[in-house]
């Protein structure tokens, strides 16, 4: 008896070995093709929200931003007492199922460049259903009176050249090009149709139409919206996100938020800049950080007296922050 039971229990324990082994090799597997699949799949996207599609763990710790908000709004009291800047606001948010935080974040300033943005929208949700859109030429006759521009463009639209709409597009996000953008406007406000096209994209993306575009105004917590939706590609195709953003992410502005970040992290942004006639200047840049593993959104707004200083006091927040998320890696 006690051999019978013994060869049982052996026969037994070689066959919980066989499922433990053999459980232990299908996990491996799954695992494996798991991280095959997600590693894959983020490949196909450089800029929207692969965890979207994909998945993936945090790599950076989520609490505990209070220090580093009220160290940003003592920083600008300070520029403000020392006459650098009249008024500032910031709006942060962890891209990567993070915090949110803002100063002055409810602040009306003048969006002036930064509609360029919203824009571009108009044209990639019309290219969805139009798909030769892109490819229409438009011939630039130089009838446009283009505004004078403290940041030239490093690349604009010439007079007497014809360009299809994706170039202008291209122009306009990548070199905050005046003439590009003048020169959509006016092909959508050629007809009542093409005019409709740009209120209602206007409208669903929370902004007012801007009929006067000297007195429109936005808050950098509703701009830094529209980042957020290209992102996670919750408006456009990822197709088209992918494009508004990597054509942000050439942006030749590298005086505000790209100064203020390390080497070699990729920041898709959009700058805007606005001289008033009694000589106050506004400065804004937001967009989105590339940090590895977990990027994140940031926008400041600024208005002073010179544009350095101005430029000076977003290149130094984009840096505190910048600092504060490496220091919470995991």
């Amino acid at each position: 008896m006690r051999a019978i039971f013994f060869r049982k229990w052996i026969v037994f324990l070689y066959v919980g070995i066989v499922v433990l082994a053999a459980g232990f090799v299908l996990g491996s597997y799954f695992y494996n093709h798991i991280a095959s699949e997600i590693k894959e799949c983020r490949g196909q996207y450089q800029y929207v929200n692969a965890d979207v599609v994909c998945g993936g763990p945090d790599v950076i710790r989520k609490t505990g931003y209070i220090q580093t908000r009220d160290k940003i709004a003592n920083f600008i009291e300070q520029e403000k007492s020392e006459g650098r800047v009249s008024d500032a606001a910031i709006y942060f948010r962890d891209l990567a199922h993070g915090p949110v935080f803002g100063v002055n974040e409810l602040e009306d300033f003048a969006p002036a460049s930064l509609l360029k943005l919203p824009l571009a929208f108009v044209f990639m949700t019309l290219a969805e259903t139009q798909p030769k859109l892109l490819d229409t030429t438009i011939n630039y006759d130089g009838i446009i009176t283009v505004d004078g521009q403290n940041l030239k463009p490093q690349k604009t639209a010439e007079t007497n050249h014809s360009y299809t709409i994706e170039e202008l597009l291209e122009m306009m996000l990548v070199y905050s090009d005046n003439a590009s953008y003048e020169l959509l406007e006016l092909y959508l406000t050629k007809t009542p149709e093409r005019a409709h096209w740009r209120k209602d994209t206007f409208q669903d993306l929370g902004l007012i139409n801007p009929t006067d575009r000297i007195e429109e105004t936005v808050t950098v917590r509703g701009y830094a919206s529209l980042f957020r939706i290209l992102y996670n590609a919750s408006y456009l195709k990822p197709e088209f996100s992918e494009k508004l953003l990597g054509w942000l992410a050439k942006s030749d502005f590298t005086s505000g938020l790209v100064s203020g970040v390390q080497g070699g992290v990729t920041v898709a942004h959009k700058f805007g800049e606005r001289l008033f006639d009694d000589g106050k200047k506004q400065l804004h840049d937001c967009g989105i950080i590339y940090y590895p593993g977990n990027p994140y959104l940031l926008c400041v707004m600024t208005q002073g007296d010179d544009w350095k200083a101005l430029e000076s006091v977003i290149s130094h927040i984009s840096e505190t922050v910048y600092r504060e998320v490496v220091s919470r890696r995991l």
